[in-house]
């Protein structure tokens, strides 16, 4: 009951006018929960796998989906039986050959954005494929468009003072700030991340170098681009807040992998 009225108040303000995403229930056979995206006239879309327990896919599908305007339901795995065993979404060409569009998505999705918008094939052999394609670019249209609104599934991670390893994050936003203690422009980068299971972390990335200005990197600072997945390495818990209902885990001694 409190996954239904967790989705349910989800659903508050949402649409299903141009379909909707679903969370496909687990089987003996298929042990996990899944994503797909149902538009009107076309077949199941199969998004990406969330969990092997409900209660976790839901709170990971709600942070997947909390930029969207698209309502979310669960259904039963009997609705997606027949889309498991087809081909037609496989990459015959290209590093990727052999993966599946879903498979492409999750670790590149600027690709499949080049597949629907810039492929351009010499027959029409490639026209189902570039038409998944365009519907994946739909998908990631919904879940990275900006909302000011959050979703409060954040939990505090660690504790205060604990060492954290291999975190692997999704940069949510950056603020670059000058660091006032040096006399010259000493630019740092604030990072806002999430995991995939919804948790907030805030840190500082500091500058690699002295800037020209204060409103631009240093030429030796790695920049840090929202929407970009990165991998920590190891940092420590300096202290945890909440603002506005989302909890946060503030990170410092941040060693990123290169």
């Amino acid at each position: 009951m409190l996954d239904k009225n967790l989705i349910d108040s989800f659903n508050y303000g949402r649409t299903s006018a141009c379909g909707v995403y679903a969370i496909s229930l687990a089987t003996k056979f298929r042990p996990y929960y899944a994503l797909w995206r149902l538009f009107p006239e076309e077949q199941p879309l199969f998004v990406r796998t969330l969990s092997v327990t409900y209660h976790t896919a839901v709170e990971r599908a709600i942070f997947m989906l909390q930029n969207c305007n698209v309502a979310l339901i669960c259904s039963d795995n009997s609705e997606f039986e027949s889309c498991y065993g087809r081909s037609d979404d496989i990459i015959p060409f290209g590093k990727y050959r052999g993966k599946r569009l879903a498979e492409i998505y999750y670790v590149d999705p600027s690709y499949i954005l080049w597949l629907a918008n810039r492929f351009k094939p010499d027959s029409d052999r490639f026209d189902k494929l570039i038409s998944l394609a365009r519907l994946f670019s739909r998908v990631h249209f919904e879940l990275t468009v900006h909302k000011n609104k959050i979703s409060s599934v954040s939990h505090f991670v660690g504790e205060k003072g604990e060492k954290l390893k291999g975190l692997l994050l999704k940069v949510i936003n950056v603020k670059i700030q000058v660091d006032n203690y040096k006399p010259d422009f000493y630019v740092d980068q604030n990072i806002l991340a999430g995991d995939r299971d919804g948790n907030r972390f805030v840190f500082l990335i500091k500058a690699g170098g002295r800037s020209l200005s204060p409103n631009e990197l240093s030429c030796y600072s790695r920049a840090i681009l929202i929407g970009e997945n990165i991998h920590i390495l190891s940092a420590k818990v300096m202290s945890h807040y909440e603002s506005r209902g989302v909890r946060y885990t503030r990170l410092g001694y941040v060693k990123l992998e290169k």
